[in-house]
């Protein structure tokens, strides 16, 4: 009798790991793209002019100058992000690749101006 209690109280809590690491690796974060010009503590960042975005090798976003997007990107943890300056002609000029991690506590606002300008704070909670 004992034996199958602590065998059931087991397999509870292995349900229990099992479901918290699936929703840890499933949860989506929507994050709003912002291409516009952005003040942070009396530093103004300037758009830099269209341009494309590509998160994790996947998702990508074309962006004029002073627009927004939706991404949502799954799971907690890190993922990589690609911007690229476009010219008139749609090619790249410039181009900056960085990794952040996600855990829901930053924002849901990432500042491409703030991003190219080599701000280390790009992900903003939304006023």
């Amino acid at each position: 009798m004992k034996k199958r209690l602590l065998m059931q109280i087991g397999l509870v809590l292995l349900l229990i790991i099992v479901s918290i690491f699936l929703y840890r690796i499933g949860k989506g974060f929507q994050i709003i793209v912002e291409n516009k010009d952005y003040t942070m503590e009396g530093t103004t960042f300037e758009v830099q002019g269209p341009v494309r975005v590509i998160f994790d090798d996947e998702h990508k976003l074309e962006l004029k100058e002073k627009s927004a997007d939706l991404v949502v990107l799954i799971g907690y943890g890190e993922h990589k992000i690609k911007v690229e300056v476009l010219d008139d002609e749609g090619n790249a000029v410039k181009s900056i690749e960085k990794t952040f991690k996600l855990s829901g506590k930053e924002g849901d606002l990432l500042s491409i101006p703030a991003l190219l300008s080599g701000s280390e704070r790009y992900i903003f909670k939304r006023e």
